[in-house]
This record gives structure tokens, C-alpha cells and sequence, in this order.
């Protein structure tokens, strides 16, 4: 999904939330999918929920989505970032997390993957 900003914004605004840990946004590489609920669901990552990290993530996606050309409904995030210098998506770690523990649920909007964060993560990670 198009997102009025550039990914230094999205990075230093990562590095503010999260200073210290690896930041929950990656560049798209060949082999991604993001478009794709299954990819996000495939290759377990031992990671739990709770974390400043996953925090801080939800945070920032949905700091990230504000800025999408195309308006989201609240608490909505697109699954592939597309800044006005780089493709990027949310950590896949940290997805699986939020879709395994309930705690955002993805949907298509369109052509685009998008996750509404659950009353789950408001409760678990604000």
C-alpha cells in the first residue's frame, strides 16, 4: 500500500520506539510475499508477545498506516509498505506473533493484505 513518507522517517521513528532492539520493519526482499497470508503464517519464529519490541511495533505500523494514500479504516495496517523510496513490510516475527495470539487479524481490503488489531492487543501490548 502507497505511504506518503520516506522509510528513514519509518526507521528513525522505529529506533525511538525501540531503541536497542531490531527494528519490527524489513525491506522486501524477492523471495517475500507479503500479499500473502500464508506466507506470513509459515516458518515458526520463536518469539512471544508482551515484548517493548512487539509494542513498539504495533505502534509504529499503526503510526505508519496514518499516513497511507489510501485511507484505513482505525486500527488498521497494510501488510506490504510501500514508501515513496522503498518496499518494505512488518517484521514477520512479529506478525506471526500478532496473528497466532489473536492479537491482529488479517483481512483483504481490495487487492492489499491488511491486519485490524484486535481488543486483544489493546488490552496485551498498550
Amino acid at each position: 500500500m502507497k505511504i506518503n513518507t520516506r522509510f528513514a522517517a519509518a526507521k528513525r521513528r522505529a529506533t525511538d520506539l525501540s531503541p536497542g532492539e531490531s527494528l519490527p520493519i524489513s525491506v522486501v526482499k524477492p523471495s517475500d510475499q507479503p500479499l500473502s497470508l500464508e506466507w506470513w503464517q509459515s516458518n515458526p519464529q520463536a518469539e512471544s508477545p508482551g515484548s517493548i519490541r512487539h509494542s513498539a511495533a504495533l505502534i509504529l505500523y499503526l503510526e505508519i498506516s496514518e499516513e497511507s494514500k489510501i485511507p484505513l479504516p482505525e486500527n488498521t495496517f497494510p501488510a506490504r509498505l510501500d514508501f515513496e523510496d522503498e518496499t518494505t513490510r512488518p517484521d514477520k516475527g512479529v506478525m506471526k506473533v500478532f496473528l497466532d495470539e489473536g492479537l491482529a487479524a488479517a483481512r483483504f481490503m481490495g487487492a492489499q493484505l491488511v491486519c485490524e488489531v484486535t481488543t486483544a492487543a489493546h488490552c496485551n501490548l498498550t
